[in-house]
């Protein structure tokens, strides 16, 4: 399809214009066609970076995407003074990298090797309100002169930044879209989890009452074993050869992961999904050398199957707990540790599921396991050893919390006896809450 720079301008003014109704047909295909002229040098420098990102950290997760048509759509929406023929990050690359160091030379090399429009968005130094960490970087692909947006995160940025997107599917809030004031609950909710500092006693009582109002950790929890054996499956049936992928989660369904190794095939299939459910979340991505646990990392606002913040949030009670413990809140301290016994339970049951070349379901008193390869015997014997340990050494961390609690309740008033006698039954709790989870997985 043949078209100007100016054709793009108006057909962004016609999609600010019809945000109450539906797109016509030939300004949806004009879009896609735009969206796709940017292949090209987004493949070219996607294939330059991968070989740069490994001088410096080889396990840095790269990936890349064209941005979703209802992103660019809302977009031209949200900034009516934008032009789409100026939209930059249209082709976007990411790179994970495990620290901020690494990822301050990844920064270096780009300014280097490459044209870079505009300044480089630090917001490492300059977070977001929100709490939103990274390095945005614009480049010039020399030879077609498009501009690619390239993201510099680190590991726990983008869980943080999952995150906030998991948010905004389980609670339908626009935090990613329009930041901290479109929900300032939820705001003020992520801003402290992306702290680096320790929080104040304040700033855990408001993360724990957020967690508590909406239920957050079992909605989380319920939600990732759900998907997790499904998209296992999925991707089981994932060629060696498969390149891209395809990841849509419809608005009331699960996810759904398929592999391509024909890029135009799988642009194809995604123009085809985003028509039959323009709602849905629906990305197109490519990942050098993909595993299973890079592409739940790299997407797990798609894939919904594991967060690590379950575990995270986990330490941040455990502090509350032992305050409240100390300042004699006993009525606190018991909702708060009720809540960690929720998550310890939910941990136990990731610990049985978290491996990716298996699927695991619980009949009875036994694991089912089912994979698409012969499950040997050598096999069996490191699955076992792998939740074994798992759970030994949740068990440890357990058992220190549980020393660290006992210390100080030895130490209150005999008034306290309700509490005491609450914490005496603490592991009857935590196996029945495992009783009444629902282990049943879903079949393709």
């Amino acid at each position: 399809m043949q078209y100007t720079g100016g054709d793009i301008k108006r057909l962004g003014a016609r999609l600010r214009e019809c945000k109450e109704k539906h797109i016509s047909d030939e300004d949806l295909d004009l879009l896609q066609a735009h969206r796709l002229s940017f292949t090209e040098p987004l493949f070219k420098v996607f294939k330059e970076l991968t070989q740069h990102k490994s001088t410096i950290q080889r396990s840095a997760i790269i990936a890349f995407r064209l941005k979703r048509i209802t992103t660019i759509i809302n977009k031209v929406i949200r900034k009516p003074k934008m032009q789409l023929n100026r939209m930059w990050d249209i082709a976007g690359i990411r790179i994970i990298f495990e620290d901020e160091t690494a990822a301050r030379r990844m920064v270096s090399l780009i300014i280097e090797k490459y044209k870079v429009r505009s300044e480089i968005r630090n917001y490492f130094d300059n977070p977001k309100k929100i709490g939103y960490k990274a390095f945005h970087i614009y480049i010039t692909e020399p030879i077609s002169g498009k501009v690619i947006e390239i993201q510099i995160r680190t590991k726990n940025v983008h869980n943080w930044a999952t995150l906030v997107e998991i948010t905004d599917y389980l609670y339908d809030t626009r935090l990613k879209e329009i930041g901290y004031d479109s929900n300032k609950e939820w705001g003020r909710f992520h801003q402290l989890v992306s702290s680096n500092k320790g929080l104040e006693e304040d700033e855990a009582n408001f993360l724990y009452k957020t967690l508590d109002k909406y239920d957050f950790i079992s909605k989380l929890a319920e939600t990732f074993r759900k998907n997790s054996n499904i998209v296992k499956k999925q991707w089981q049936n994932v060629s060696p050869r498969d390149k891209y992928f395809l990841i849509e989660l419809p608005s009331d369904s699960v996810p759904k992961l398929s592999g391509y190794n024909d890029y135009e095939k799988a642009e194809v299939d995604y123009f085809e999904a985003y028509k039959k459910d323009e709602s849905a979340l629906i990305v197109l991505t490519s990942i050098h050398k993909p595993t299973f646990e890079q592409i739940s990392i790299a997407y797990a606002n798609y894939i919904l199957s594991y967060h690590k913040f379950i575990l995270d949030v986990q330490e941040i009670l455990k502090t509350l707990a032992i305050e409240k413990l100390e300042d004699k809140k006993f009525i606190e301290f018991r909702k708060i540790f009720k809540l960690y016994e929720n998550i310890q339970a939910n941990n136990i049951i990731n610990i049985l599921i978290e491996r990716d070349d298996v699927v695991v379901s619980i009949k009875g008193n036994s694991l089912q396991l089912e994979s698409n390869s012969r499950i040997s015997t050598k096999k069996r014997k490191e699955i076992r050893k792998q939740i074994n340990v798992g759970l030994q050494n949740l068990g440890k961390k357990n058992n220190l919390f549980m020393k660290e609690v006992n210390n100080v309740i030895n130490q209150t008033p005999k008034w306290a006896w309700r509490t005491k006698s609450f914490l005496k039954k603490h592991e009857k709790r935590v196996t029945k809450r495992l009783k009444s989870i629902d282990l049943k997985f879903e079949n393709n």
